[in-house]
């Protein structure tokens, strides 16, 4: 079934940007992912066998399991993953590259901020766990899994008071989770993934490796992805020299997508291979699109 429609200007970065408050951004945020739906009020959830329990009056009698019935004499009924709490840790790259903007348009740090305020919130109304890492300039930050209302202020706390750093982050992040003892879960990563290469790979195949779910939002500006200036520029200022460097505006757009599109290629076909659900994701995005996208590609991919 296709998702509901959503009012794209209502819910777009720019104009929830406006709102100041994180809380009351990821509210929107959650308030919009959830309109229109008329399934389980749990979304993105798998809906697999995970254990059994007592039968009690009031239970879904199509769920009794009659086989164990017949070899205790006791009524049990299935419970589903769906049913039971899940464990959600966020990953978030704050390195340098993330702070990125075109002039004053949301930066892709910000956008990942708000994206991950929305899950949490979510899975936190759901009763979910939810926990966070995160390295910037300052240090490194870490929130075990939780689920209380206290947690959910700590995670937007902390999400409001980031501040960009230089080293590599997602490396550092990834050897982290490996060293915390958790209960399988989901992780997700958000990153533009504009690190080292070999660096990023191998902190991808460590996340991968794991009994872990793992979710990888590759964040892009939609201006990095589309300058605003391609169609019209005629010369580009060499960054070092200082330079004008006369340009073709079309063979430069044109190698500028190229460009992007083998990028994203590239990350996706190693994701895949790790076993790791990749959503492309850029800053121009409905932050409720992008959450509706990872809960219909986790139920697809799990499907799979």
């Amino acid at each position: 079934m296709d998702s509901p429609s959503i009012d794209t200007e209502r819910f777009d970065p720019e104009a929830l940007e406006a709102l100041g408050r994180i809380d009351l951004i990821a509210s929107v945020i959650v308030d919009g992912v959830r309109q229109g739906q008329h399934r389980s009020a749990r979304q993105g959830f798998s809906t697999e066998f995970s254990d059994f329990k007592p039968y009690t009056p009031g239970d879904d009698l199509r769920r009794l399991d009659w086989r164990l019935y017949a070899r205790t004499d006791r009524l049990f009924v299935k419970c589903f993953e769906a049913e039971t709490s899940l464990e959600l840790m966020l990953l978030l790259d704050a390195t340098g590259s993330m702070a990125w903007r075109w002039q004053n348009h949301i930066s892709k740090l910000r956008y990942a901020t708000h994206l991950l305020a929305g899950l949490a919130c979510l899975h936190m109304r759901q009763q979910d766990q939810v926990g966070m890492l995160v390295y910037d300039a300052q240090q490194l930050h870490h929130l075990a899994p939780r689920c209380r209302r206290t947690q959910l202020e700590a995670i937007f706390a902390l999400l409001d008071q980031l501040q960009p750093g230089t080293a590599q982050s997602l490396p550092f992040l990834a050897d982290r989770l490996l060293g915390v003892k958790r209960h399988r879960g989901v992780v997700v990563v958000c990153s533009d993934l504009e690190e080292n290469p070999e660096a990023v790979q191998a902190a991808l195949t460590r996340l991968g490796g794991t009994d872990d779910e793992i979710i990888l939002f590759h964040l892009l500006d939609r201006f990095e992805i589309e300058p605003p200036f391609a169609g019209t520029a005629t010369h580009l200022r060499d960054s070092e020299t200082g330079v004008l460097v006369p340009i073709d505006r079309r063979t430069f757009a044109a190698a500028h997508q190229a460009d992007v599109q083998r990028f994203r290629a590239h990350w996706q076909d190693r994701c895949e291979r790790l076993g790791i659900l990749y959503l492309p994701v850029d800053t121009g995005t409905s932050y409720v699109e992008a959450i509706r996208a990872m809960i219909a590609a986790r139920q697809r991919f799990n499907e799979g």
